[in-house]
């Protein structure tokens, strides 16, 4: 089995669902009671918030690269960091590094192709829905992504910062979230949405919509990274 190490930590809610997925996942897949032998450098998430903030990309990858260092001393085989904002710094980032990093982004783009989704929706930070490396690559994959407007973008990042970070989930935030997405669908007849952000799935899921396929980026990401655990 390949060793594996997750850049957790941004933020902790989400790592916690990256554990205990990919622990469910790996049982699922081996058909077995053994638990998966992986590890988690659980990093400073208002560090990372602030360098993208600032804009600061130079600073993003120098910090992250140093936490991606530690997980490499470890021996990993590859890594992942648990988290869509940081991959703004993707490319970048995995010219730093010496192992293989696993990207939330393209394993969600080509889950997005496989289903035949061309007009897809975008939930997630303001820098996720807004920097364009998710309509860059689901371009590269025949895929028109569409956000929503500046006030209801503004919106879903106050929820996603103040609330969702914290596993602090309301109803009122949950419909009005609803509320966008059908506004998407109204104006842009999307067929699928992507949940952007690694906590946004704490509060929205299928069962929340008819007609739009949800995608879960941390349940898609989780999927790949056990695959690739247990690959040969």
């Amino acid at each position: 089995m390949k060793k594996f190490g997750l850049i957790g930590g941004i933020g902790p809610e989400s790592t916690i669902e990256y554990y205990q997925q990919i622990i469910k996942k790996f049982k699922e897949l081996t058909n077995s009671n053994s638990y998966p032998d992986f590890l988690i450098q659980s990093i400073d998430m208002s560090k990372v918030l602030e360098h993208v903030s600032n804009q600061d990309e130079s600073s993003l990858v120098e910090f992250l690269a140093k936490k991606i260092k530690i997980i490499e001393n470890a021996k990993v085989d590859f890594g992942a960091m648990a988290s869509n904002t940081p991959h703004i710094i993707f490319d970048k980032l995995s010219k730093q590094v010496n192992i293989p990093l696993v990207s939330i982004v393209e394993e969600t783009c080509k889950i997005a192709k496989s289903k035949e989704l061309k007009t897809i929706g975008l939930l997630g930070t303001i820098s996720t829905m807004t920097n364009g490396f998710y309509q860059n690559v689901a371009k590269k994959h025949g895929i028109h992504i569409v956000i929503p407007t500046k006030n209801q973008m503004d919106y879903v990042h106050d929820k996603y910062i103040n609330e969702l970070l914290y596993r602090n989930i309301q109803q009122e935030t949950k419909n009005k979230l609803i509320s966008i997405v059908h506004d998407l669908s109204k104006k842009h007849a999307i067929k699928g949405l992507i949940l952007g952000g690694t906590e946004l799935p704490l509060i929205l899921n299928q069962d929340d919509f008819e007609n739009i396929e949800i995608l879960d980026s941390t349940k898609i990401h989780v999927d790949t990274i056990v695959r690739m655990m247990i690959s040969e």
